[in-house]
């Protein structure tokens, strides 16, 4: 739980780069989390990818960090589930970063129109990942995150800012399949 030690945390120094051999750096966002205990059978799929995607974590088989607006996200989620929700955050190191560049970063894909500013919580997880230096977003927000234009966008706004690409993908596309 939050303030209790449940999760690690991560200092902007510490986030791993991809280096062969290694797994590349996944920032998990809270649409992952809130689809663990989804019982649409719509989404059954991606339940299990996301159940899957936690136990790979739980292995030390994929190499996953978050932020702490992801934890104040999961913290107020109501409910049943919410505290199940912060116990998933045992595995995963929380970022540590300079708040005031993430916000500056974040407004900078509001301002761009890349996400509405009524989603601007959808930019600061984008923003985290970047100054984190996360290889990858692991989202399943296709509207705003995970899709073809928002990647592209997303990435001049870094490229132009100093920050490295980005990709977004859902828990589908990487998780680790028999080797």
């Amino acid at each position: 739980m939050p303030g209790q030690g449940a999760e690690r945390d991560v200092g902007a120094h510490m986030a791993r780069d991809a280096t062969p051999g290694r797994c590349p750096l996944l920032y998990i966002e809270t649409s992952i989390f809130g689809f663990y205990h989804d019982d649409e059978p719509r989404n059954a799929l991606r339940r299990e990818a996301v159940r899957t995607l936690f136990h790979q974590v739980e292995l030390g088989v994929l190499n996953v960090v978050t932020s702490p607006a992801t934890v104040e996200e999961l913290a107020d989620t109501p409910g049943r589930y919410g505290s199940d929700l912060l116990e998933l955050l045992a595995d995963v190191a929380v970022l540590e970063l300079d708040e005031a560049e993430v916000k500056r970063l974040a407004s900078c894909y509001v301002s761009e129109r890349i996400i509405p500013a009524d989603y601007s919580a959808d930019a600061r997880h984008a923003a985290y990942a970047a100054v984190g230096r996360a290889n990858v977003i692991v989202t399943l927000n296709l509207r705003h995150l995970a899709n073809e234009w928002a990647e592209r966008r997303i990435n001049a706004v870094n490229l132009r800012e100093g920050y490295p690409l980005v990709r977004i993908r859902t828990p589908e596309e990487v998780l680790r399949y028999g080797e």
